[in-house]
């Protein structure tokens, strides 16, 4: 049986209580780098199920994941970049 994206989750649990998180994901990007920290330091991380469908839990110690929460860029840094982009674009043409 095939899973739409929609039920191909990620799933981070832990508790107050534990050290370590519990990560089930489908997202191979994800599966991929939490596969290469496993290789590195077995001691801190490692594969505890997969699944036919494609999924993948991995046990890893709390202080060794982390989430980066980003504000959204003012409206100024946005037309900046915008406008420094712009430029590039001309002086690469006028290169050219």
């Amino acid at each position: 049986m095939k899973l739409s994206k929609y039920e191909k989750e990620t799933i981070i649990l832990t508790n107050e209580e534990d050290h370590y998180y519990s990560v089930y994901t489908f997202n191979q990007g994800l599966q991929k780098r939490l596969k290469n920290f496993a290789e590195r330091y077995p001691e801190c991380c490692y594969l505890s199920n997969s699944t036919k469908e494609g999924s993948e839990t991995y046990i890893i110690q709390k202080g060794r994941l982390s989430l980066n929460l980003r504000p959204p860029y003012a409206k100024e840094r946005i037309q900046k970049a915008l406008e420094t982009i712009q430029i590039a674009r001309e002086e690469k043409s006028a290169s050219s």
